[in-house]
């Protein structure tokens, strides 16, 4: 009598025990939009999703104005105390023109973004403070 007590026990903990690891997988995975600062004739989209331990960042910019001839949209991401740091980002080049790229970071402690508008020359002609977003 008390041999199928036991494993309906068993199989309720099993089936419990099996369902843990998903929705705790599904909890700590989400999508986070990134605003970026505003640069007049800049615009600036992207998004970034925490899985795990892994971080991946996707940017997109792209030209709004006449006569600019480039934009920029970068991402700085950093260890625990700024000493690493890897920069990525997406540029468009003409008007109505966009680009987009993605990565998973290397360093997850810390995450900053800025815009830019680029000269023919190859120059920076202006660009917006880093924002932290983490």
């Amino acid at each position: 009598m008390l041999r199928p007590i036991y494993a309906i026990i068993a199989a309720a903990a099993m089936l419990v025990l099996s369902a843990l690891p998903v929705s705790a997988a599904t909890m700590s995975s989400s999508t986070h939009k990134l605003s970026f600062p505003a640069l007049h004739g800049v615009d600036a989209w992207g998004s970034y999703t925490r899985t795990g331990t892994k971080v991946r960042v996707s940017v997109c910019a792209g030209v709004a104005s006449r006569g600019i001839f480039a934009v920029g949209a970068v991402t700085l991401d950093s260890n625990s105390n700024y000493r690493k740091t890897n920069k990525f980002g997406a540029v468009a080049i003409g008007y109505h023109q966009a680009s987009c790229v993605s990565e998973n970071v290397r360093y997850t402690n810390h995450l900053r973004i800025y815009t830019f508008i680029g000269g023919s020359n190859g120059r920076i002609v202006a660009q917006t403070k880093n924002k932290s977003i983490y």
